[in-house]
């Protein structure tokens, strides 16, 4: 977040709310009547489907979250649980446009952050067509190598957690492991602290497509 020091400290002041580790910040279908942005800590977010909660995502501070609180009438679709404690600021729709109105650099920002949850959604979509939990995998650890630079080196440094990684595919933290690990084993990437090491992301793409092939040939 770009607002300095003392900006933030007056908006706490008046706006700050702090949660402990577990606690939900809003639960799905309630009322949306706040929208929050992360000032330390992280928050998950989660869906129901059936039975069975789903990450759908994890945000860190100066993320903006609960937007559809901006819409008149309109219930939160997830839930938000504070991941370790953390802090945020918490407005009513009329506080957040005028903050938005007073730093439109915040506005820019969330429009960024609402076009990447576009892509992650729609990334989500694909993740859906294809049957093996390798395959989704691969196709997301491609896609995150596209939006990566590499460093001098020419390796691609992904910082993602393996909780981080499995709400964005989709899949249970668990088998992310192992599907990371195998691929490690494989020689296809390293695992470099906390990041996600990529040394020829062409490599991803021709097992991604090899993967494919065989499925269509079982099919066959």
């Amino acid at each position: 977040m770009n607002t300095q020091t003392s900006d933030v400290g007056r908006l706490f002041d008046r706006y700050g709310r702090g949660y402990v580790s577990g606690e939900t910040i809003f639960a799905e279908d309630d009322e949306a009547g706040e929208v929050f942005m992360i000032i330390e800590g992280r928050v998950r977010v989660t869906k129901r489907v059936r039975l069975v909660e789903r990450d759908i995502s994890l945000l860190k501070p100066g993320d903006v979250f609960g937007e559809s609180a901006l819409v008149r009438g309109h219930r939160r679709p997830v839930s938000a649980v504070a991941l370790g404690a953390c802090k945020v600021l918490a407005f009513d729709a009329a506080g957040f446009e005028a903050l938005l109105r007073e730093q439109p650099e915040i506005a820019i920002k969330l429009i960024g952050q609402l076009v990447r949850r576009l892509h992650v959604a729609e990334e989500r979509i694909e993740n859906m067509m294809l049957r093996d939990g390798r395959s989704k995998i691969i196709n997301t650890l491609i896609k995150l190598c596209e939006a990566a630079r590499p460093d001098e080196g020419g390796r691609i440094l992904l910082q993602i957690s393996p909780i981080e990684l499995s709400s964005r595919i989709g899949l249970d933290v668990d088998s992310v492991k192992r599907g990371v690990l195998d691929l490690k084993e494989n020689g296809m990437l390293d695992i470099v602290g906390e990041s996600i090491a990529v040394a020829d992301a062409e490599a991803l793409r021709k097992l991604y497509r090899l993967i494919g092939m065989k499925e269509e040939l079982r099919r066959g």
